[in-house]
């Protein structure tokens, strides 16, 4: 065992950039001393606090800790379930799947029930956040049907996606309309509050001529609903104020007296 530890801390005091099979060696050989319950007890939590240390590069001990905290009753073992779930919350996205088990280890104590709230939303955030940084790569995927579920996926999150605006408000000049589509309405719910970009709202205005009047009619409510902030937009609300669908040509003029309302006064 102190074989292990002495090991572990040449690992942890050496250059952030080893390599993954290393760290997966080391946190397979920590994670084997956690799950043998032929160990003395003091042992098997000094193992699982490296692996605390390691953080997101322990991801390889995951099932081996769930598998010890699932066989794991009541308060047995209380420190050693503690450090453990402090581990899974440690090492962030990759104990994903450990979500269920954590679910089944509340009620046994008041640590340990801290213990797996902490690391829940460790778990939850670190997992939104690597979903956000994937998806935002898509909004430039060559494939249009990647590039809609992308943004579709980036709406789902909500404002948990907020660090995924600037990739949006790039991708606002899509070339496929379902995508820009798509896009407009994830900023919107990720920043409902936000003042609107330049960009989108000139998205929005590209509607204005779509063959559909159905869609030039949203596009110009959706101008409306931005009021002054949509000025930019004023010239091309004025070139279609004789649109033939009567229903687009009236909220036409409703987004063009709106946009030309002044700004509110900054809080």
């Amino acid at each position: 065992m102190r074989y292990v530890l002495v090991l572990a801390g040449a690992l942890l005091a050496g250059p952030a950039a080893r390599a993954d099979e290393v760290d997966d060696a080391l946190a397979r050989r920590l994670s084997g001393v956690v799950r043998d319950f032929r160990q003395p007890t003091a042992a098997r939590v000094e193992a699982a606090r490296t692996l605390v240390k390691l953080g997101g590069r322990a991801s390889a001990a995951v099932p081996d800790l769930v598998a010890v905290l699932a066989r794991l009753r009541g308060n047995e073992q209380e420190p050693l379930q503690e450090v453990i779930v402090e581990a899974l919350g440690q090492i962030g996205a990759a104990s994903k799947a450990a979500l269920p088990t954590l679910a089944q280890s509340t009620h046994r104590s008041v640590d340990v029930d801290q213990a797996v709230k902490i690391a829940t939303e460790l778990i939850v955030n670190a997992s939104d956040s690597q979903e956000v940084g994937v998806l935002s790569q898509q909004l430039s995927s060559r494939d249009a049907s990647i590039r809609l579920r992308a943004a579709k996926g980036l709406a789902d999150l909500g404002q948990t996606a907020r660090s995924a605006l600037p990739a949006l408000n790039a991708a606002l000049a899509d070339p496929d309309s379902d995508v820009r589509r798509a896009v407009i309405g994830a900023m919107r719910r990720i920043d409902p509050n936000g003042r609107p970009s330049d960009e989108l709202v000139r998205a929005i205005a590209t509607d204005l001529v779509d063959p559909d009047p159905g869609i030039r009619l949203l596009a110009a409510r959706a101008l409306a609903r931005l009021g002054p902030f949509a000025a930019i937009a004023a010239q091309d609300l004025a070139l279609v104020r004789s649109d033939p669908d009567p229903d687009v040509r009236r909220a036409v003029l409703e987004a063009l007296n709106r946009v030309s309302l002044p700004l509110p006064p900054q809080p």
